[in-house]
């Protein structure tokens, strides 16, 4: 990591100082040879839904129908050198190499940087098993995973063919549509129940992109929050209450442009209510909504937009060491069901303990600024809400949107106190939790709270420094 660190109000002051020199004070500016240039922006979206038939991972089973189809959309802005693709996907993640394989398709189409690639899924559960988790497609050999490559370049392509000036609006408004899911017992046992004494993120962050004509070119939107309404209550695609916001947004016959919902730092919040179904959705949905609309009605003058600047990282986490090799041997031996998920994991941590080689997890990092005004950091994985408050308390942008699930989901991200809670952490954070689910099989290290947390001033920096 980089060493020397500032005060942080000392930090701040210095980041907010030398952004405002480099933007442009508009989102028009004027070049030596007198022509205009304009932050601009085009958007695009495409049906993603997988056939009936197959695997959804929240009732694991395969689908038996539609009730709403999935959606990906697509932002491109531009300000004539710099190109982003922004990417919202009604899918549960992808693993690294899937992700990459999105990503070059996406670049290789459009001639964007692949780093300034952002693939955000909002972790729909009543969507297909992407994720390196459990009994997931591991082969990648469906038609439609040779297909979704092909369909998200040839969106980004369009958005990107329909770049025109733009002005760009942001907003938030507070909201909150689930809860803290992590209740610790008089035991000192973590369990998955509402706890209203532990972090949420409670608003929406929405960011408004209107052409040269008033009329929309797309409305993005962030919240934090477990898509587990429907869950393993139904067997049909939905995109849960995140699609259903986008739905009725694009119902509503006073909205214009393209809807886009991103999942933010939600991998500790379960959207309420849990497995209430799919008409409890909708109207998780309906108040949802509600709150994009109070948020657009809401929004100040454009911003300054110019320059767009991108900074990128990436960290490598490190895992807690595997179970002794005694201990792997008992657990194999008292588990006779070879078709149990626990049992696999337990002959990798076998592995693991008999090669005797620590192990690590990527975690990719990419910031966007937009003149001095807007911020985005993106984060891999199902972040814990700590991690989002964290960049809203050292940001010294004045609107900021913060995403999970982005560019990769292999593990969740808890914090350093739930780590040490060990095998006492609940389903995120314990060795027996979603670790033995996940393909790795281990839990991250308490220590890579404090190195994502440098991470992200990291990124704070190498901005300062462009």
């Amino acid at each position: 990591m980089n060493s020397v660190w500032l005060d942080r109000r000392e930090f701040n002051t210095g980041v907010a100082t030398s952004v405002a020199s480099l933007a442009l004070g508009s989102s028009f500016a004027n070049l030596d040879d007198g022509v205009q240039v304009s932050m601009r922006a085009g958007a695009a979206e495409t049906v993603v839904t997988p056939p009936i038939g197959t695997r959804l991972i929240g009732p694991q089973t395969p689908s038996t129908g539609v009730n709403d189809d999935l959606y990906a959309g697509a932002l491109v802005l531009s300000d004539g050198t710099m190109h982003v693709a922004l990417v919202t996907i009604d899918y549960l993640g992808f693993d690294f190499d899937y992700n990459d394989v999105l990503v070059r398709a996406i670049a290789s189409a459009t001639g964007i940087e692949p780093h300034n690639v952002l693939i955000n899924a909002s972790h729909n559960h009543s969507a297909p098993m992407t994720i390196p988790w459990g009994e997931w497609e591991k082969g990648k050999d469906k038609p439609w995973h040779q297909t979704l490559p092909v369909q998200l370049a040839e969106m980004v392509k369009r958005a990107y063919d329909q770049l025109q000036p733009a002005s760009v609006r942001c907003s938030r408004e507070a909201t909150q549509v689930g809860f803290n899911r992590r209740l610790m017992t008089r035991e000192r046992m973590v369990v998955m129940a509402p706890n209203p004494h532990t972090p949420v993120v409670p608003w929406i962050d929405v960011l408004m992109l209107e052409g040269l004509d008033g009329r929309r070119i797309a409305t993005l939107f962030s919240h934090a929050a477990h898509p587990v309404v429907v869950h393993n209550s139904s067997t049909l695609v939905s995109g849960d209450y995140c699609g259903l916001t986008v739905q009725r947004m694009r119902a509503d016959s006073e909205l214009d442009g393209v809807f886009m919902f991103a999942q933010a730092c939600g991998g500790d919040i379960n959207a309420f209510p849990l497995t209430g179904g799919i008409r409890l959705a909708e109207v998780t949905a309906m108040e949802l909504s509600k709150a994009v609309k109070r948020a657009m009605a809401g929004q100040d003058a454009p911003l300054p937009t110019l320059p767009i600047r991108t900074a990128f990282r990436e960290l490598r986490l490190p895992f807690q060491d595997p179970p002794s090799v005694a201990r792997c041997a008992e657990a194999i031996r008292q588990d006779s069901n070879r078709n149990n998920p626990y049992r696999e994991g337990w002959e990798t941590l076998m592995r693991l303990a008999e090669s005797g080689e620590p192990q690590d997890m990527r975690f990719p990092m990419s910031a966007m600024v937009l003149g001095d005004q807007f911020c985005l950091i993106a984060m891999p994985h199902e972040m814990f809400a700590e991690y989002q408050r964290f960049v809203e308390e050292i940001s010294p942008f004045p609107h900021n949107m913060v995403w999970g699930y982005t560019n990769g989901c292999e593990c969740y991200v808890a914090t350093e106190d739930d780590y040490r809670l060990a095998e006492r952490g609940g389903y995120e954070a314990s060795p027996q939790g979603a670790a033995m689910l996940y393909h790795r099989r281990l839990p991250l290290q308490p220590s890579v709270e404090k190195q994502i947390k440098d991470g992200i001033e990291d990124l704070f920096q190498d901005l300062r420094g462009v």
